[in-house]
């Protein structure tokens, strides 16, 4: 495993976590390759779908296709696209409004 990997699979867990302790049913879909890497669900229906990154450098491709499924959720109010960095000990959060506007 290398270190980058296992730095994302750290994050990914950390993130999981808050969400499981927030009362958030939570799956994880690890080495997916896919925009999303958690997909979480309140008991009010609400569905939070997470890209986490372990630093702050995004290729263009990816932030592209996080922001077409954000336009794509634009209008649906209990759907939330959100991106999440882990950079040098900060954490920054992107919901779907400030994604559209990066």
């Amino acid at each position: 495993m290398n270190k980058l990997y296992r730095k994302g699979y750290y994050y990914e867990r950390k993130v999981k976590q808050f969400l499981i302790n927030r009362n958030y049913l939570v799956w994880r879909s690890p080495g997916s390759k896919s925009p999303i890497d958690i997909i979480a669900i309140d008991d009010k229906g609400n569905v939070r779908l997470i890209q986490v990154k372990s630093h702050k450098n995004i290729k263009k491709e990816e932030l592209q296709t996080l922001k077409e499924l954000a336009k794509k959720y634009e209008k649906v109010p209990n759907v939330e696209v959100e991106l999440w960095i882990f950079n040098k000990g900060q954490k920054i959060i992107y919901d779907k409004k400030a994604l559209l506007n990066l």
